[in-house]
Formats: C-alpha cells, sequence, structure tokens
C-alpha cells in the first residue's frame, strides 16, 4: 500500500469519525429535547391538576351571597361618613364571604386614608344586566379624578398597592373585576363587578 493510500484511507477514517460525532452530537441533542419536552409536559399536566383541584376547592367553599347584608354590616371608616344605597331586591353572588368581606374591608380602609375628614363615602349595590355592581363613590370629591379612584395606581406606598393587588386578586378569583370608573354622571370612583346569580339557587334569599 503507498503512502498516498494510507494518506486516503486515514483521511477518510477522520472524515467518518467526524461524521458519526456530529450525527451522536445531534441525536444527544435530540434526546435532550425529548427529555426536557417530557419533562415540562409532566410539569404541565401538574400545574393543570392543582389549579383544577384549587378550583374545586374554591367552588366547594364558596356560597350563594346577597351583597346587601354584607354592605349594610360595614364596620364605620375612621373619620369618614358612609351613605350605604342598597336596592330592595336581592343582590345574588356565588363567592366566599371571607373574602369578599376582606375585599370590602381593603377598599374601605382605603377610602378613609385618602378622603377628607368629614368627607361622605357613597357606596352603592344593583344589579345590572348578568351582573352584580358595587359601586364606591367620595361625595364631597372637588376633582374629577379623586384620590379614592387612584386605587389602582402604581405610585402608591407599598402597603396600599398591596391592598389594590389583593383586592383585583380577590374579584379576579370570582369571575369579576374591580376599577376605577364614574357612576350616574358623578366623578370618578372605584367599580367592582361580580357575576350575578339567578334561578332556584337564588329563591331562598330575602327581598
Amino acid at each position: 500500500m503507498t503512502g498516498a493510500q494510507l494518506h486516503s484511507g486515514n483521511l477518510g477514517t477522520i472524515i467518518a469519525g467526524v461524521i458519526l460525532l456530529g450525527m451522536a452530537g445531534v441525536a444527544c441533542m435530540m434526546i435532550s429535547l425529548f427529555v426536557t419536552n417530557l419533562r415540562q409536559g409532566a410539569r404541565a399536566r401538574e400545574l393543570a391538576a392543582q389549579a383544577r383541584g384549587e378550583a374545586q376547592q374554591r367552588l366547594g367553599a364558596s356560597r350563594v351571597q346577597d351583597l346587601r347584608p354584607l354592605l349594610d354590616a360595614a364596620p364605620a371608616c375612621r373619620d369618614i361618613r358612609l351613605d350605604i344605597q342598597l336596592p330592595p331586591e336581592a343582590v345574588p353572588v356565588l363567592a366566599i364571604e371571607a373574602e369578599l368581606r376582606e375585599l370590602l374591608a381593603k377598599v374601605a380602609a382605603y377610602a378613609a386614608s385618602v378622603m377628607r375628614a368629614g368627607a361622605t363615602l357613597q357606596v352603592s349595590a344593583q344589579a345590572e344586566g348578568g351582573q352584580a355592581v358595587i359601586h364606591w363613590r367620595d361625595l364631597d370629591a372637588v376633582d374629577v379624578r379623586p384620590p379614592l379612584a387612584r386605587f389602582f395606581d402604581n405610585a402608591h406606598a407599598a402597603a396600599a398597592d398591596a391592598s389594590a393587588r389583593a383586592c383585583e386578586r380577590i374579584a379576579s378569583r370570582h369571575g369579576g373585576r374591580i376599577y376605577s370608573a364614574p357612576h350616574a354622571g358623578g366623578v370618578l370612583g372605584l367599580t367592582l363587578r361580580l357575576p350575578l346569580l339567578a334561578g332556584e339557587r337564588v329563591l331562598g334569599l330575602a327581598g
């Protein structure tokens, strides 16, 4: 065998080795991606199962609530007056009472911290289409966008911002939302909207 043939054979072996190494690298990468996808799929299924479990727990803990007694039983706020406006008919929602009370308390505490002493916080509830609506309004506000309506601004102190985020989470978990909005042609206030219950589930609520 000549030197040229040996050189050619060695070169072929080297090329074949490089190709095999490349194919092995590709195979390892594909296996790694496959394992990663399996793990991600398992994690996604685990999270989905956890979410379903939490939703079932929340559904089991939820009860039909009439918003009127919850608002009517609101404690007095420091330095401000309350004007509670309630309809004669029930305003029923499916909710966890403790969480609704927490939301109402946080909004009232924020109102008391930003409204001027002696001002009146009007709180009204009504059924509006397929929604239960609560609106908070500073009756003595002079600005079009008074401090009460700035609950969800990002410029608050940490405590107020945490309260705002907590209220948003509670509203969202109950299928609703809370946001700044005007009411009855007045200045901006806060509005909570939740799905309104109807039918046989609410027949037992007093009118």
